[in-house]
C-alpha cells in the first residue's frame, strides 16, 4: 500500500535513491576493494518465495511467502566479504503483470521500495501465448509469458562489466549459461558467482561459474525491508510506503 496517494510511486522512489552501496562505509583512500555487482532475476526469486517446490503440503509450500518484502540490496550484501568487498550496484530485472491491477500495484510498491534503496530496475514485458491442453480436452487457451528478462540480464552483465570485479547472479535459470560463458570469454579476469533462490538448485550454472552460494531462511529473515518506509521531502515525511497486507 502507498499512503499519500498512489500516483508517481516510482518517480518519488527514484528521487530517494541516492544510496551508498558500501555497507561498511567508504573505503580508505589507498584501499582497493573488490567491486561487486548483483544481478537479480526478479520472477525467479519471486516464484521461489511464493511456492517452495519441495513442500509436503500447501502450508509447507507457502513457508517463504512471509519474506517477499525483502531488501534486495541487503540480501546481496549477505554474500560479500565486508573487509575486502564493496557492493557497488544492483540490477533488478522484472515485469509488471498488466492484466491484474491489484497485483501490478503491489509490485509497483515493492519496486519503489527497491529504487529508494538505490537498486536499478530494468523492465521486460508479458505477452499472451496460446498453448494447448495436454489432457484429454486438447483445448487451446491463452497464458501470459514473460519476455525479454533473460536477454536483458545477459546484455547488462556484459555492458556493465567495466564497473565490477565480481558478479553475483541471483537466479536458477540455466538459460543464463551461454551468457555466463560469453562473459567469461570476454572478461576472463571477472569472478562470477551464482546465487540460486532459496529451495532451488542451479547445477548447470554452477558448472560454468566460479562460485556457488546457498540462500537460507536466515538470509531472508535478516534482509527484510522496514515497514512502513517513510518518504521524505526536504527532510520532512510526506508519505509512507507500506508493505502490502496480502501478496
Amino acid at each position: 500500500m502507498f499512503r499519500g496517494g498512489d500516483k508517481g510511486i516510482v518517480r518519488i522512489a527514484r528521487r530517494m535513491s541516492s544510496v551508498n552501496f558500501n555497507p561498511n562505509g567508504a573505503p580508505k583512500p589507498n584501499e582497493t576493494k573488490v567491486k561487486v555487482y548483483g544481478f537479480i532475476d526478479g520472477f525467479n526469486l519471486y516464484h521461489a518465495l511464493d511456492k517452495f517446490a519441495h513442500g509436503i503440503d500447501d502450508n509447507d509450500r507457502a513457508r517463504y511467502r512471509k519474506y517477499k518484502w525483502v531488501c534486495l540490496k541487503t540480501l546481496i550484501s549477505k554474500f560479500i566479504q565486508p573487509v575486502s568487498d564493496e557492493l557497488v550496484g544492483i540490477e533488478y530485472f522484472t515485469t509488471y503483470p498488466t492484466w491484474d491491477d491489484a497485483k501490478k500495484f503491489r509490485h509497483k510498491v515493492f519496486v519503489s521500495a527497491q529504487i529508494m534503496n538505490g537498486v536499478h530496475v530494468t523492465f521486460g514485458e508479458f505477452r499472451p501465448k496460446t498453448v494447448s491442453c495436454w489432457a484429454d480436452c486438447k483445448k487451446e487457451f491463452t497464458v501470459n509469458e514473460e519476455k525479454q528478462t533473460d536477454v536483458n540480464i545477459a546484455i547488462s552483465m556484459i555492458d556493465l562489466a567495466d564497473k565490477y570485479d565480481k558478479l553475483i547472479l541471483l537466479t536458477a535459470d540455466s538459460d543464463q549459461v551461454p551468457s555466463v560463458k560469453l562473459l567469461k570469454k570476454l572478461h576472463p579476469d571477472k569472478t562470477i558467482a551464482v546465487l540460486p533462490p532459496i529451495g532451488r538448485g542451479a547445477k548447470e550454472l554452477s558448472r560454468v561459474c566460479d562460485q556457488t552460494f546457498k540462500m537460507t531462511e536466515e538470509h531472508l529473515k535478516n534482509s527484510q525491508l522496514p515497514n512502513p518506509i517513510p518518504i521524505l521531502k526536504s527532510g520532512k515525511q510526506t508519505a509512507l510506503l507500506v508493505k502490502p497486507p496480502t501478496w
